[in-house]
């Protein structure tokens, strides 16, 4: 038996160890197994230790390994799950997009297909199309029916499910109200959920609208040139050319930097450069003439600009059209300007003698040669038949003035830093000849110029003219009248004439005001009755805003507006009211005092000025009633 044998044979766990020779000792376990008559003994035979699990351990590991196979297979499953769920939706798959005209004409209407497709393998969900616009487009709301608009600027469109991979379209309809040249957005974005997934998406376009022309006719007029420190004249008109109207309509002018406002037709309505219209119809439009000082350095721009539109909801200037205009301001050795003596306000009335002073000079470095100076008046209002020259030339067919150096020496010759003055005058009309509304807010247009043979433009072509202008406002000529009547169509007296002592006799008080050439605002007449004097209470018309205070006596009548041509080809403004009084015997021939003094308030709205007219107090001398006779003015004892 080989060495390895023997080794495998020794150390084999299942050998038969009762063959084997062994040495007999006290530890042999067989020693006396014959000898050992104990039946537990004989059956207590070693055996072998046994090796690996129980049967209760293995079913323990059998079913921890089957828990962690269905948490492997649920991990497992889970992330194959959210794979393929993050694979089934990306965003790029979303799309929103434009198809309209990007050139538009104001007030035209116009049509945006907005279409959105979910290329995604799965459903959106809760989608909403969120659209955004300046004010500027107006949506249709007839056409766009499942558009709810939010605000101004914000509609909302809900769509509902988007299917996997489908597609669907919104028609936006409306109109563009912008300048010509405006560039204006359309913003969409698809607001929605993936089906499965709790996150919120957004997909957002826009598109881009150029606006070909504008829904207001707006033109405007500057001088192209003109010396610093000269009168300027704006011109601006404006017209509503949509069919619709346009509400809180208003015109807004930025001026140039140097301009000094001097006054307006007609005068605006806030801060010297806003004109409120309100409600501008279709085809509605007017005129509006601006005039001041524009001052600069020569060489340089003055950019005026004039804007046509409404405030929107956000308080912002929406601009429906607007222009702009430049003028250049020109070097000038030569200077005029006109003066009213004794007028800086530049506001006249009928029948003042207006003295014209025109002030001129060189402020150049060099003498300047036969120097001629010409005014021509531009008005209707003035006497021209009148007017006051001491030297020169008026040429009443063309209204100019005329000086030359055959009339004042000083013109031949004009010396650097030399000044000069001119004279004349020539007065305002007493009375206009008012035919329609057409004839009111009277201007004195007077324009002076002055030009040198020797002082030639930049190009050397023609002479350098520098002219001034003056623009004079007249007042509205405004009669109030307070007339006492007996005898009268109106209000039916009673009592007796002559007024006898003890009995009651009544008479009508009428308040009449009559208004020219400008309209008033704010026109009130204030008076009071003399302590004894009854109010009845009857009034003619019943609707005229006249009150009487019985415990100070004081009768107010508010009248509120009075419009040009009041009184000439319109009617005036008048109210009758009704006063009683009962004779004492103290009064006996006597006259009796009806109204104390009654005053007129108003303000002209063309120039401005303050109106206040008082008449005296009203008697019973009735001179206006032809009916009475003069010895029916005093209070008769009655026997």
């Amino acid at each position: 038996m080989s060495l390895n044998d023997l080794n495998n044979n020794i150390y084999n766990p299942k050998a038969d160890l009762s063959g084997r020779n062994r040495e007999t000792n006290q530890f042999d376990p067989f020693r006396d197994r014959a000898e050992d008559k104990n039946p537990f003994l004989q059956e207590n035979n070693w055996q072998e230790e046994k090796k690996g699990l129980t049967m209760k351990q293995k079913k323990i590991i059998g079913i921890l390994s089957g828990v962690l196979a269905v948490v492997i297979i649920a991990v497992g499953s889970f992330v194959f799950i959210s794979y393929k769920k993050r694979n089934a939706f990306q965003e790029d798959k979303i799309s929103v997009s434009f198809s309209g005209p990007t050139e538009i004409d104001s007030a035209q209407a116009v049509s945006y297909l907005i279409k959105y497709k979910n290329n995604n393998s799965i459903t959106l969900k809760n989608v909403e199309l969120n659209l955004s616009y300046p004010e500027n487009f107006q949506p249709n709301g007839e056409s766009n029916v499942n558009l709810k608009q939010l605000n101004a600027t914000n509609s909302r469109v809900y769509i509902g499910d988007i299917k996997a991979h489908s597609e669907g379209e919104f028609n936006l309809t409306g109109v563009f109200y912008a300048p010509k040249d405006t560039t204006l957005y359309l913003r969409a974005a698809l607001k929605y959920s993936p089906s499965g997934l709790s996150s919120e998406y957004e997909m957002k376009n826009q598109t881009g609208v150029s606006i070909t022309t504008s829904p207001m006719l707006l033109e405007a007029v500057a001088p192209i040139e003109s010396a610093s420190g000269d009168m300027v004249a704006y011109v601006v008109d404006y017209k509503n050319l949509d069919k619709k109207s346009l509400t809180d309509a208003q015109l807004h002018i930025a001026y140039p930097d140097g301009f000094e406002f001097i006054t307006s037709e007609p005068l605006p309505s806030k801060d010297k450069n806003i004109w409120y219209f309100g409600m501008l119809d279709s085809q509605q439009g007017g005129k509006i003439t601006i005039r001041g000082k524009l001052k600069g350095a020569s060489g340089e721009e003055k950019l005026m600009k004039v804007q046509l539109g409404k405030i929107g909801s956000d308080g912002q200037f929406i601009s429906y059209g607007d222009r702009e205009k430049s003028t250049r301001i020109i070097e000038s050795a030569l200077f005029i300007e006109q003066i009213l003596d004794g007028n800086p306000d530049l506001i006249v009335n009928n029948g003042d003698m207006l003295r014209y002073v025109i002030r001129y000079g060189n402020k150049g470095s060099f003498v300047l040669k036969d120097i001629i100076v010409q005014l021509e008046l531009k008005s209707d209002i003035l006497d021209k038949k009148k007017v006051e020259i001491d030297k020169g030339y008026f040429d009443l067919s063309t209204n100019i003035i005329t000086w030359k150096s055959s009339d004042l020496p000083q013109l031949l010759s004009l010396d650097p830093g030399t000044t000069g003055e001119i004279s004349f005058s020539v007065p305002v009309v007493s009375d206009l000849k008012m035919k329609d509304s057409e004839d009111k807010n009277f201007i004195i247009n007077s324009v002076a110029k002055i030009d040198s043979s020797n002082y030639l433009d930049p190009s050397g072509v023609n002479k350098i003219v520098v002219s001034n202008e003056l623009n004079l406002k007249l007042n509205s000529k405004v009669y109030f009248e307070t007339g006492g009547f007996y005898t009268d169509s109106d209000v039916k007296n009673y009592g007796p004439m002559p007024m006898t002592v003890g009995k009651e006799t009544s008479f009508a008080i009428h308040w009449s005001v009559a208004n020219s050439s400008n309209d008033l605002t704010g026109a009130r007449v204030v008076s009071s009755l003399p302590t004894g004097v009854k109010w009845t209470g009857r009034i003619y018309p019943s609707g005229e805003n006249i009150k009487y205070d019985e415990r100070t006596n004081e009768v107010v009548w508010e009248i509120g507006n009075v419009s040009a041509g009041s009184g000439f080809y319109n009617s005036n403004k008048e109210v009758v009211f009704q006063v009683a009084v009962v004779p004492q015997e103290n009064q006996v021939k006597e006259e009796l005092k009806l109204v104390n003094v009654s005053q007129l308030f108003a303000k002209d709205s063309f120039t401005g000025r303050d109106v206040n007219i008082e008449n005296k107090e009203k008697t019973t001398q009735l001179q206006e009633d032809k009916t009475i006779n003069s010895a029916y003015y005093k209070v008769s004892s009655g026997m």
